[in-house]
Formats: C-alpha cells, structure tokens, sequence
C-alpha cells in the first residue's frame, strides 16, 4: 500500500488536525469517526479521574521538552494548547468569534473551491449571527479535507447534537453530496433533568455520510430479547430450534401452490422453503447439492427427508428454525442500547463530554473491516483508537493537546492493551502490544501522492484561540463605534432602526459589518478604516457584487433605494476613515502594540 496513512498506525499526533488533514494522501482513510466541538458557547471543565500524578506531569511536560515546546507562549507558537492544572484541570472553550477564530485564507479557499459552501457561510451569517459563522467556517475547512482523504469506500460519522447538528448537516450535503448522506443516527441519552418550559434533551445525533456508494457496510445485530428465545424449546442434533411458517406471499413457480404429502398451502398464499444457509452447517450438509435449482414443491420434500420439517398435530408442516442461524435484531439508526458512561464507570476519564467505547466500536465494526484505518481528528478522550485497537483495526489520532496522549495511556491501560511494550495488568492473555507513536506538531507526515499543496497556503495557520485577530477591536466594539459617527444609520442607505414617532433607536440590531473596500479592490481587509456599518439587505448584494462602498450607494441613489435625501446625508467616508484611524492608535496604545 503506497499511501501514507498505512505506515502511520497507533500514531497520535500533537497538532492542529487541520494541519495534519492536509498531509494525509488522497483516498487514504477508510472510517472518520469524530466527536468535534458542538458551538455550546460554553467552556467545559473537567478534571482527570484520578488526578493526574506527579509522573504523568512530568512525562507530559519532558515530551513537550524533547520537541523545544517549555511553556505557553512557545506551545501557541506551534499551534497546540498548553496542558494546563497539574491536578489534570482541563478547560476546552466551545465559543466561537468570527475576529478571533476565522481565517481569510479558509475564506479565500472556500469562495474560490467550494461556491455553494460560501453561501451557507454568508447566510449563516447574516440570519444566524457569525458566531454560528465561524463555528461552521471551522468545521467546512476541515470537513473538506476530511471528505479527500476518505477511500471511496469510506465514511464519516459526526457526533454532534440539536446545537449545530441542522447546520452541519448542510455544510455536508454541500462536501459530501446529498446524495452520499445515509444516516442520521439517534443515540439515545438518559435526561438529566426535567425541562422547566419544554421537553428534556434526550439524544445526540451521528451523521453519516459515505464518499461514494461503494461503502463498506457490515449489518449490525442486537440479541433477540428473552421471551423471544423462550419459543426455541425444541432440540435435536443440530440444536435448538423452533417451527417457522414454510408458506410466503409469493410464489417461484406452478408447484408451489401444489400439495405438500397431502396438505395444500394456505389460502392465498403459496410453499417458499428457506435458501440452504437458513440451516446449520450439519443440517445443510443433508440436503441435496442441488438443492437452490430446485422447484419449492421439490424443496419441500428435501426438506423432510432431511427431517428438517416439523408436522404438527393436525398435520401441518413447518420448517425447523435453528437458533444459532439467527445474528439477532438488525440495529436501527437509534441507538437505544449504549448508555451514556455512568459516574463510577471506570472508562471514565473525568471529562464531561466523554463518550463510550461502545460507540464507536459500533461504528467501527459496520463501515471497516479488519485491518482498515479509522481516523479520529479530535481524539482527546481516546474512545475512538480504544474501539480500533479491540477490533483490529489501524488507527490514526490526533488532538490539539498534550493531554490527550496521559489520557490514551490511562485507556489502554483500562482495556488492559500496553504501550511501548509495558504490559499493564495480571493476565497477559488479555493484553495486545500497542507501540503508540507521538508525534509533535513539526513531526507531521508527508504527503505522497502528486497533489500539491493547498494553493491558499503560504505559510502554517495558528489554530483557533491563538490567532491573531485582524483588528485590535473586537467587531461587536467595532460596530457600536462606527455607527456612533453616522447617527445609528447604515452607511449605504441611510436605514436606522426607528420608533413610531421617527426617533432612532441607538442599537446595533439589524446591521452588519462590510468592507469599504473588498479585497478584490485591495481594500485592507478586516481593519477598522475599511469596514462600514450595513443594512442586512445592501449588505448581502454589495458582498456578492464586491464593489467600492462609494460606487455602490450612487448605484442606490440612481435605484430609488435610498432613504435619506441625498448621499451628501451619508456619512463622510474620509471623515470616518480619520476617526477610525484615531480609534485604531489608541487602541494599540492602550494594549502596548
């Protein structure tokens, strides 16, 4: 196999996956499994469980040592987190700032590589805020990375919940196709609580998609339920068994509907005896080779000669079901059966959003096969290498902390797997050698196949949270001040949010923020002198026509759109650029830049 992915086994890699989704080969990947964040606007706090020792402090600081990372300024630097709480503390924010969390070469990419995914993006961002905006900006960049480096084979499974998981799902039609969607799983939770004004939350969603129809894809089954195994009372050589119906709707020729030793089928319906693998090997091996060509009548008389039919009291024949032909119950897309890890669980880690094992080994073993590679891109409590690495499957991992490698251990070492050779645990025969492989964020893999790399990266991107933002200001600050020059009216038209009797109301509800100058005009970009307080309806038309602020309010004069007298009412674009450039300097001044 010549793709990088398969010398890359029980690696886990210390980075920002979008880095390393850029280095994976084409069509490498066989199953995505990723639980990645859920736009909760919440910070998450969890602790290990037990508190991290004073040696895994010190193995997680000396590995971060060996690759010249020895504190927090140098850890942003190569775009991953510092491991912070030496008790195990972890905090993980899940809230999302367009100025703090967007960058303009995941724009540039997406509206010149992906038109359709730029317009859910635009439109989030107008109708649901850009918060939601960048969240999706986000996760679009790296899904579409995602989707390249899947076998046309494989599939992705995203975890998510009611928070974002309407909206991801269309990011996804747009990368995957609608057409390659194939579930929306329900995994069913336990309410926590009563909801005071609605109904409590009681599932997450996994979405599925696949790269093509060519999916692998093995059925899974639950055991059938109690009272249904009680019917299987009977029992002979080949085990236990109970009658099933020998007639169906549906008949393969004239003899079906003839007499079987003297009893017809029922009204209506006609003989259908089941294919040889209905039947344990012993009882098939009975049966004639010629057994599928035959007609239903002359199956039928096979079938008893091999005393595989059961007569009844009053003479009606049925054919012997075996019980250990039977893989039970088909799963469903509700996932009722795998519960949430209850609070003793010892695969617990102490991390709130942590799902089980059980989970992805479900998943696992429906879309791969043994010996096929799972990727999971935000793997920090390691359910999904633990699922891999019990089925027999390779595996690839990768998150943004240090911390995620002292929590691999401690997993491995619950499902009783060694790493680095050192068994864990009394019975060796439980135990499989894990060699894991960690790897820093300058240690990522190279890609091999012919593409090049993406032709909107020039040089590496921080990750979220250490960017730095386009503007000292955040853009809420930003809106507030620029609309304060013009009165609280939009730069294009003159619209103001306005009470009945015409006074204008000092909010800065139903504007958004545009460029005076687009880029494609070289305007400098997200900076305060270039950005104008809009209404929402100029402002969707002007981004998607990308012209001059200036050239565009003359074009709403001339269309009888605009609602002030005359331009010359507007703001002055030259006095508010002064202005902005003044907030600008005391902005720098005030945070010493």
């Amino acid at each position: 196999m010549t793709k990088n992915s398969a010398s890359l086994n029980r690696n886990l890699f210390i980075s920002d996956n979008l880095n390393l989704l850029e280095q994976l080969d084409n069509e490498s990947i066989d199953l995505i499994c990723i639980d990645p964040p859920f736009a909760k606007n919440q910070t998450w706090v969890g602790t290990l469980r037990p508190p991290l020792s004073d040696e895994e402090r010190e193995q997680e600081l000396a590995t971060l040592a060996d690759w010249g990372i020895r504190d927090r300024a140098a850890a942003a630097r190569e775009g991953i987190e510092w491991p912070d709480g030496e008790n195990g503390a972890a905090k993980f924010q899940d809230i999302w700032r367009w100025e703090d969390d967007v960058h303009e070469e995941w724009l540039d990419r997406i509206k010149s590589e992906h038109k359709p995914l730029n317009r859910v993006i635009k439109t989030t961002r107008h109708t649901h805020g850009e918060d939601t905006a960048a969240y999706l900006t986000y996760m679009a960049i790296r899904l579409i990375e995602m989707h390249r480096v899947l076998k046309s084979t494989g599939s992705l499974y995203l975890h998510c919940d009611p928070t974002a998981s309407h909206y991801l799902k269309t990011l996804m039609d747009g990368i995957f196709g609608r057409e390659n969607f194939q579930n929306e799983i329900v995994w069913v939770l336990s309410p926590k609580s009563l909801g005071a004004r609605r109904f409590p939350r009681g599932h997450d969603v996994i979405l599925m998609y696949s790269k093509t129809d060519e999916r692998v894809w093995n059925p899974q089954y639950l055991p059938h339920d109690s009272k249904y195994l009680k019917g299987f009372r009977h029992k002979d050589a080949h085990g236990r068994w109970m009658p099933d119906n020998l007639s169906g709707g549906r008949a393969g020729s004239e003899s079906a509907y003839e007499a079987f030793r003297g009893q017809l089928p029922p009204e209506g319906r006609a003989w259908a005896p089941p294919v040889r693998s209905r039947f344990p090997e012993s009882a098939a091996s009975m049966l004639p080779d010629t057994y599928e060509d035959m007609s239903p009548l002359d199956k039928c008389y096979a079938l008893d000669d091999a005393g595989l039919i059961y007569w009844s009291k009053s003479g009606r024949p049925s054919y012997k079901k075996y019980l250990s032909t039977l893989k039970g119950n088909p799963v469903t897309d509700t996932f009722g059966d795998i519960t949430l890890l209850g609070p003793s669980s010892k695969e617990r880690t102490g991390y709130p959003t942590q799902k089980p094992a059980a989970l992805a080994e479900r998943i696992i073993k429906a879309s791969t096969n043994p010996g096929d590679i799972v990727l999971d891109c935000f793997a920090g409590c390691a359910y999904v290498p633990v699922a891999a690495e019990r089925n027999g499957r390779q595996w690839i991992a990768c998150d943004i902390s240090p911390r995620a490698l002292t929590v691999l251990r401690r997993q491995f070492v619950k499902f009783r797997y060694a790493i680095n050779g050192e068994r864990q645990g009394d019975d060796p025969a439980l135990i499989a050698d894990a060699d894991v492989t960690v790897r820093s964020p300058k240690d990522l893999p190279q890609r091999t196949d012919k593409d090049p790399e993406p032709a909107t990266r020039t040089k590496p991107l921080p990750p979220r949270k250490f960017k730095v933002p386009s503007s000292l200001i955040p853009e809420k600050e930003m809106l507030e001040f620029l609309l304060e020059l013009s009165g609280y009216m939009a730069w294009c038209c003159g619209f103001a949010n306005r009470m009945p009797d015409g006074r204008i109301v000092r909010t800065t509800n139903n504007f958004h923020l545009d460029h005076i100058s687009p880029k494609s005009k070289e305007g400098t970009s997200n900076h305060i002198t270039n950005r104008a307080p809009m209404c929402t309806s100029h402002n969707i038309r002007k981004s998607n026509r990308g012209v001059l602020l200036a050239d565009y309010r003359q074009e709403i004069a001339d269309a009888g759109e605009m609602l002030v007298n005359t331009t010359d009412e507007l703001v002055d674009l030259s006095m508010a650029y002064d202005a902005a450039l003044e907030r600008h300097s005391v902005e720098r001044a005030k945070r010493g830049v």
